[in-house]
């Protein structure tokens, strides 16, 4: 009854908003719960956005944010099928987003990111067949928009998995990653629904990284 109730008050409430034109509003309130919420409501968040995305038809961020909700769950599920199924997930919402939004460097971005997830799964499986499809995600990301700082950052995090898998220097992975950080800091924050994620536990790569002299 909870949920049946929840789910009722999400479809008036994202009517209303596309009434009322207010799509930012029913957007960035929603965004904010991402980084904060857990299991169950991420799984709420992704139904309230693709119903936002299914009332705003010209769209591509709704289903973006749906597919990131089910990343961040991802993060959350310790049990490797369960865990694939929800990335399995995501993959589908950026599909929708990128029927909406072709060669979107943000959409190909979280693509590559969901994919390198998918290896943590199975890593003896999965290393080397999904490694290229990865790499040239993130290549292709990188081509769209080189500023991008999500495509820089997760660049450099595959060279520096691989780097420290073969045994090799990390000095071009680390630059990637320092680089990003510049990126971050110089994003626009004009249009409030773009995604601005990915700074948070930066520091986890960068530890990895000797200080230049």
């Amino acid at each position: 009854m909870k949920t049946l109730i929840a789910t009722l008050f999400t479809i008036v409430s994202i009517h209303a908003f596309a009434g009322e034109g207010q799509f930012e509003k029913a957007m960035t309130s929603n965004i904010n719960k991402i980084w904060t919420s857990q299991s169950s409501d991420l799984d709420q968040l992704t139904h309230t956005f693709t119903r936002i995305a299914e009332a705003e038809k010209d769209k591509w961020t709704p289903y973006y944010y749906a597919s990131l909700c089910q990343v961040f769950k991802s993060f959350q599920t310790a049990d490797l099928k369960t865990k694939d199924a929800v990335l399995d997930a995501a993959l589908e919402k950026l599909t929708l987003a990128e029927n909406l939004s072709q060669d979107n460097s943000e959409i190909v971005a979280l693509q590559g990111f969901v994919y390198m997830l998918k290896i943590e799964v199975d890593p003896g499986t999965r290393g080397q067949s999904l490694s290229p499809k990865i790499y040239q995600l993130y290549g292709k990301a990188l081509k769209l928009n080189p500023e991008n700082p999500r495509a820089v950052l997760f660049m450099g995090q595959m060279q520096m998995g691989s780097a420290q898998f073969f045994g090799q220097s990390t000095d071009e992975a680390c630059q990637m990653i320092m680089s990003s950080i510049d990126l971050f800091e110089k994003q626009s924050d004009e249009d409030p629904v773009a995604p601005s994620w990915g700074m948070y536990g930066i520091e986890r790569w960068t530890s990895q990284c000797s200080p230049t002299e």
